[in-house]
């Protein structure tokens, strides 16, 4: 022992710190964290790019212009026929900090379909980390989801609203807090500020929740929601939906009237509505674009209902009810356009991530085949995307095209621009008439919104001869006036005004068709469009 004492020490090598499991995990989340924050700013990049360059649609140019006359004169009210306030007071807020342009127009949009992405994060625990993050892919770079989002309407803000009630809901089911009702209340308030459809969505959730109470297990879940915030909780829901539903509705408190119009008009409006049967899509309409365009959801959501069904999971219910009664009342109801697709589609997306995560978990020769065939799916979403969203945007051969302007009437706005800009010092201003038979001021309203056009009809019997320096005519009226000899001294050239797809309703049964359509965009039956004319005084 004494010699073992005595002799000199050798530093014995000091031996490696096991991390511990939290920090682990901690690190896990910083490179899960990280990995989010890149899809979130790959998102944003593919909203920003060429934002501006796509010919604004009829619907889009009113939400442009009208948020530009609120911006102007501090004044708006509540007009059903343009849906709910909220997505003004957004765009009227970026051309304050940014300026009006095509770009800031649709830039609130944007950004509202981005928001979808960090929101996904909210459900990580529901769906699953895989689940979750796959989600926000799809909702990042879906063709529907993504072309929405460049869109200027409020269907992409009903929807990220939509998504972050979800998120709520089930965060308060699973570990309800008193703030939980006040969240509630305040984004039931901005979805119906948003746009009227609340009420669908109101009912489809609604019965839903009514469902559970039948089934024991998910009774008594539901029930620990709706007592653990108690009185208290339950009484901010009230005062958070009453204020900002009557700030919103009332532009903040300087038209009272539209409190009444908010619970009452706008329904009895959208009701009535019903039977117009607008957009005329027969009752399948949004299956075409589900089985054709997003075809890869619908596959990747039944096999994520499957599995979160298997951990006799509430939620696999829930995104199953929402998705399957959400397109029958859409499929029923009168209005038929592709942005409505966006209220089926989310939840499918959400089953569609977790989908992801059991093919991922998946042993053996399954998911192997589940690998590939997820690899053929996200290659035919991004496909997708980059036609609708990159190289056809305006092209009515996309189901997502509804009745759109063409690219032709961004170029001869462009042109008009110049001419104005050109005018050298000291000359009069160019001036413009639009002729507004056939509804044909929107979207020139917004193009020229700083150049002072005049609006004609000059369809009408006494219309006055033409002296403006740019003259927009529709067919009828260039006919009528040429055969007048209204139109000597001036220069035209025709172009293709809106453009359109009546989709025969027997052509999509044809295996033959829906095959060519799925993979190269041949439509059965030809396209059509209302053709106008540029004159320009020589």
């Amino acid at each position: 022992m004494t010699e073992i004492a005595d002799s000199p020490t050798i530093p014995a090598e000091r031996p490696r710190r096991r991390r511990r499991p939290a920090e682990w995990f901690a690190a896990q989340d910083k490179r899960e964290l990280a990995l989010w924050g890149v899809l979130l700013v790959l998102a944003l990049i593919v909203r920003f790019i060429a934002l501006g360059e796509r010919a604004f649609h009829h619907d889009e140019s009113q939400d442009a212009y009208f948020s530009y006359l609120f911006r102007q004169t501090g004044d708006y009210e509540y007009n059903p026929l343009l849906h709910g306030p909220f997505r003004f007071y957004l765009t009227a807020l970026m051309y304050v900090v940014f300026g009006d342009s095509d770009f800031t127009a649709r830039l609130a949009p944007a950004l509202m379909g981005a928001a979808m992405i960090p929101l996904c994060w909210g459900l990580r625990r529901q769906l699953g980390r895989i689940g979750a993050f796959v989600a926000a892919v799809f909702l990042a770079f879906g063709p529907s989801f993504l072309y929405f989002s460049r869109f200027a309407r409020e269907d992409i803000y009903f929807a990220s609203l939509s998504l972050a009630l979800i998120v709520v809901l089930w965060r308060g089911i699973e570990a309800p807090r008193k703030y939980h009702p006040a969240l509630i209340g305040v984004l039931l308030a901005l979805l119906f500020a948003t746009k009227e459809t609340t009420f669908i969505s109101l009912f489809v959730m609604g019965t839903f929740f009514l469902f559970c109470f039948v089934i024991p297990q998910w009774r008594a879940q539901i029930l620990h929601a709706l007592t653990s915030p108690g009185w208290d909780g339950w009484g901010w829901f009230v005062a958070a939906f009453a204020g900002v539903f009557t700030l919103l509705f009332t532009t903040f408190l300087t038209h009272p009237g539209g409190l009444y119009d908010g619970v009452v008009t706008g329904l009895d409006y959208w009701l009535g509505q019903h039977e117009v049967r607008r957009g005329g899509g027969p009752w399948e309409f949004y299956t075409w674009i589900i089985t054709t365009i997003e075809w890869p959801m619908l596959i990747l959501g039944v096999i994520g209902a499957v599995s979160l069904w298997k951990r006799r999971s509430i939620l696999s219910a829930f995104l199953l009810w929402t998705f399957v009664v959400s397109l029958i009342v859409y499929s029923w109801a009168g209005e038929k356009f592709a942005w409505l697709v966006l209220h089926p589609l989310l939840p499918l997306i959400l089953l569609a991530g977790v989908g992801v995560q059991a093919i991922w978990q998946a042993r053996g020769a399954l998911r192997v085949a589940g690998l590939a065939f997820g690899a053929v799916a996200v290659f035919y979403v991004l496909l997708s995307s980059w036609w609708v969203n990159h190289d056809r945007g305006t092209d009515p051969r996309e189901f997502l095209v509804s009745t759109q302007s063409s690219q032709q009437v961004k170029q001869v706005a462009d042109q008009v621009q110049a001419l104005y800009d050109g005018r050298g010092p000291g000359a009069q201003p160019l001036t413009i008439t639009i002729d507004s038979a056939e509804g044909a001021t929107f979207p020139y309203a917004w193009y020229f919104r700083h150049l002072g056009p005049l609006y004609i009809n000059y369809q009408e019997a006494g219309a006055a001869a033409p002296t403006s320096d740019v003259l927009v005519l529709t067919e009828a009226s260039k006919a009528r006036m040429e055969q007048a000899g209204q139109l000597a001294g001036y220069e035209g050239r025709q172009f293709d005004f809106r453009v359109w797809w009546v989709r025969e309703r027997g052509g999509f049964v044809n295996p033959g068709n829906f095959l060519r359509y799925v993979t190269q965009r041949k439509t059965w039956n030809e396209t059509g469009g209302m053709k106008e004319w540029l004159y320009i005084k020589q």
